[in-house]
């Protein structure tokens, strides 16, 4: 209808809205999100990041990985950083009974 038309008409960006931060399209994000330079101008992952105090982006590799910023590990997804996040060491986590640091050993894992 035209009434639907002139409601789509108020918010279309004709796709060229990009995140920001990770540049993603719109169609790619749930909703918009607030950030730094004002309302959406982020995507729904990125605004959640910047309402828990993050300033930017984390830092990614020419591979696309993206990179603790406290130990420099690479982890292949965005979510995958954040759930490592919430346990980094800052890379100084040593094994108790043999003091191998992470990359000497298969992991902070029991066997």
């Amino acid at each position: 209808s035209k009434a639907s038309l002139t409601g789509h008409g108020r918010f279309c960006t004709r796709g060229r809205w990009r995140c920001e931060w990770c540049e993603c399209k719109e169609t790619e994000t749930p909703s918009k999100s607030a950030g730094p330079s004002g309302p959406k101008t982020l995507c729904n992952a990125c605004g959640s990041r910047f309402r828990s105090g993050h300033t930017s982006m984390p830092r990614q590799t020419d591979d696309g990985h993206f990179l603790c910023s406290e130990c420099s590990r690479a982890f292949a997804t965005i979510g995958a950083l954040g759930g490592h996040r919430r346990f980094c060491d800052s890379g100084n986590w040593r094994c108790n009974w043999c003091s191998a640091n992470y990359n000497e050993c298969s992991g902070k894992g029991p066997g």
